[in-house]
């Protein structure tokens, strides 16, 4: 070693120290990259696996936070990782407007559509009478032209009461207040069905009362449509039935309107088709497929028969009595094998009937579940059983046999241009209706029918079956659960809502609640009386058209004249709801380690920048509306005084006494109950737009098949000028 030092002396200034460091940093290079060549050969080997890696650790990472929101007390560092999901983008205000639209379209369509096919039955009855020479050729001509004109026109869009007078704007307000109440209470319009004259309660049900909800085209209108049904219901079981067997035996009013609106007006009919239809088509499709087992027609059928492949007349009666008939045993075999055949047919028709509990619409099985605690409620010694086939009597009888009888009447088949179903058709599908409703109701066939007692097994048999059916199809969730909703959603909506309704039905059902007002109203206090009180009498037509007699619809928006009452519960929930979501305002802009502290806190430049620009843009947004959009109230998300986040934060400090003196919020717990609700929202707010988007979907379809269904109907009235 002291050799080697005293060749290689190691001191500053070495002539060697250069090359010396020049060796070392090459070769400390190579390893370097050596090492990194390895170590990415290593990532390029296992991709895969890392990229797995990394996807479980980030999920695991989300699914935590999502935990941690969905516990029961989210804190707010938990609630700031998601309160991006509560942003309105443009897509959703634009959805929102495309809704609104949609909404607008289906009713005005359904108006024109009733309109049309009125008019087309008044003309074959005009040319029925033209045919034995009690109307005119011209009545008939002036009729078509008419029809014609109505066909071609367009419903113009109503401004009359939005031009008018300061009183008849005043006016505007009030009918706005009354139809909102209206349709978020259903216990007045449930009321009046059963108080007005019973032979006008079916006809205001399918038009004005459907109008109110919009004919339930959107999720929140659906919503309160089926708690109108749900009160009306009750409302007639108290009122109506007498017993159990009056469900089946009688005509309940609001079960005919709600199997009529399930089945129809909201386009449900893709659930009746889905499954009924392939079976329907099956059995119309199979040419020699003969249901017949009535023994009088089997017996002429079979000496038909005989003669036709003989060249002989038949020496046997034509003209026989059923027992008589049956006394031959190819009559009794041609029966029991066209009863076999039958079995097979029903027996797949029951099977997918009792598999499609999940494809029949909510509504229907909603109101099934109410039938069945309503009737058990005022009968409570009825059998379970004898309630459960009243529930059946709905669901099966009144929901799906008629569309079994009868599928080309409820669009559940597609027939070619002038063609029908032939008898034979009807035939087959009658029977299979008729021994499903036996086994639905528990029918047997008695000695009457002998010639069918091979049948009662298979009743039996599927009897129990739809028993079980009628059990789980009638056992649902609530509204507000399937919903989403509650009563106090309103005050979270992007736009107030809206109807579209007639001058006419507007005086129509102010004047039924002035006819009914005691009947429909609870004491003095009732909110009913100050809307009718500020109304006074019904105004006449011209007062209510304006300038523009020819106005038949126009667009309501639905105000809440009680939107801040702070001695009304109900208020200080919806009082509730505001301050969460100006909560919600302060904590995009501003962090902290609690609620509280938040609140207390002042804002930094930059915060205060933020939030004035935020400001300044919603209020441009506000001022551009026009009058036929929202405007602020009491209760709007957004409040223009609110100019700073300061001003805001105090906005926040002030509500949140309010609530604390209602006890519905702690501040020792930093506002826990809130702060969870924020956390609800969030969770939510997927789902709404999920359904919004549903909505959407299910309106575009309501529309083509109403566009459909106008241009048949068209192209009938255009028959009418070649007479």
């Amino acid at each position: 070693s002291s050799g080697i030092n005293a060749e290689w002396p190691l001191r500053p200034g070495n002539e060697n120290e250069e090359a010396a460091l020049k060796i070392q940093s090459l070769w400390r290079g190579y390893q370097i990259r050596k090492e990194l060549d390895e170590r990415q050969q290593y990532l390029q080997t296992n991709m895969k696996h890392i990229v797995k890696l990394q996807a479980w650790v980030r999920g695991y990472q989300i699914r935590k936070n999502y935990l941690q929101l969905t516990q029961d007390r989210p804190s707010v560092q938990v609630l700031f990782k998601f309160l991006y999901l509560l942003d309105q983008s443009n897509v959703d205000h634009a959805e929102e407007a495309e809704l609104k639209r949609y909404k607008a379209n289906i009713v005005k369509e359904i108006r024109h559509n009733q309109e049309l096919e009125k008019e087309i039955n008044e003309m074959d009855i005009k040319i029925g009478l033209l045919i034995k020479n009690r109307l005119t050729l011209q009545d008939v001509v002036t009729h078509s032209k008419k029809l014609k004109r109505g066909a071609g026109e367009v419903v113009q869009k109503n401004r009359g009461l939005k031009e008018l007078s300061k009183e008849s704007r005043e006016m505007l307000e009030s009918y706005q207040h009354l139809f909102y109440l209206l349709q978020t209470n259903p216990k007045y319009l449930a009321k009046l069905l059963f108080t007005m004259p019973q032979n006008n309660n079916s006809k205001f049900m399918e038009t004005v009362v459907l109008t109110i909800y919009n004919y339930g085209t959107n999720t929140r209108e659906e919503c309160l449509l089926l708690r109108l049904f749900r009160n009306a219901l009750r409302e007639e079981i108290q009122r109506k039935v007498d017993k159990v067997q009056d469900i089946s035996t009688g005509s309940p009013t609001v079960i005919k309107i709600v199997v009529t609106y399930y089945r129809g007006t909201q386009g449900n009919q893709n659930s009746l088709k889905s499954l009924l239809g392939p079976l329907i088509e099956q059995v119309m499709s199979d040419k020699e497929l003969n249901m017949n087992i009535h023994p009088l027609e089997v017996y002429k059928s079979w000496i038909s028969k005989t003669e036709s492949d003989t060249g002989q007349p038949s020496k046997l009666p034509y003209d026989v009595t059923p027992e008589q008939a049956l006394k031959h045993r190819e009559v009794t075999d041609e029966i029991e094998n066209t009863i076999k055949k039958l079995v097979t047919i029903i027996e797949s028709f029951q099977d997918k009937i009792i598999h499609s509990v999940d494809q029949m619409p909510y509504g229907l099985r909603y109101i099934a579940m109410c039938l069945r605690k309503d009737l058990k409620e005022k009968f409570p010694e009825s059998p379970d059983e004898e309630i459960m086939r009243a529930v059946g009597n709905l669901l099966y009888y009144r929901y799906m046999n008629p569309v079994i009888t009868a599928p080309d009447s409820f669009e559940i088949i597609e027939l070619d241009a002038g063609s029908n179903m032939n008898n034979v058709q009807r035939r087959n599908l009658g029977s299979i209706a008729k021994i499903l409703q036996h086994a639905a109701s528990y029918k047997v066939f008695d000695s009457d029918a002998k010639y069918l007692s091979s049948l009662n097994t298979f009743i039996k048999a599927a009897y129990i079956k739809f028993m079980e059916f009628f059990a789980t199809a009638s056992n649902v969730g609530e509204i507000e659960e399937h919903f989403n909703m509650d009563e106090f959603s309103d005050v979270t909506m992007l736009n107030k809502p809206c109807i579209f309704i007639s001058p006419k039905e507007i005086s129509s059902t102010h004047q039924l609640l002035l006819d009914h007002q005691k009947e429909v109203t609870e004491g003095e206090e009732d909110p009913m009386n100050e809307v009718l009180l500020a109304l006074g009498p019904v105004p006449e037509n011209d007062q209510m058209l304006g300038a523009n007699e020819k106005t038949t619809e126009f667009g309501l928006l639905l105000t809440n004249k009680w939107e801040l009452n702070m001695s009304d519960e109900s208020n200080i929930q919806a009082l509730f709801s505001k301050t969460k979501y100006l909560i919600v305002d302060v904590l995009k802009i501003q962090r902290g380690d609690s609620l509280a502290v938040i609140l207390h806190s002042a804002a930094n430049l930059q915060q205060q920048e933020l939030y004035r620009a935020i400001h300044s843009r919603r209020m441009a947004g506000e001022n551009a509306k026009g009058e036929d959009q929202e405007k602020n109230s009491k209760m709007s998300l957004f409040d223009p005084n609110d100019t700073t986040i300061e001003k805001l934060k105090q906005h926040v400090i002030k509500n949140l006494q309010i609530l604390e003196q209602h006890k519905l919020v702690t501040p020792t717990e930093d506002y826990q109950e809130i702060l969870s609700s924020i956390a609800k929202d969030i969770c939510n707010q997927r789902k709404y737009r999920q359904r919004r988007k549903q909505d959407l979907k299910k309106m575009g379809a309501t529309v083509e098949r109403m566009n459909k269904k106008e241009k048949s109907t068209d192209c009938d009235s255009a028959l009418i000028p070649l007479l």
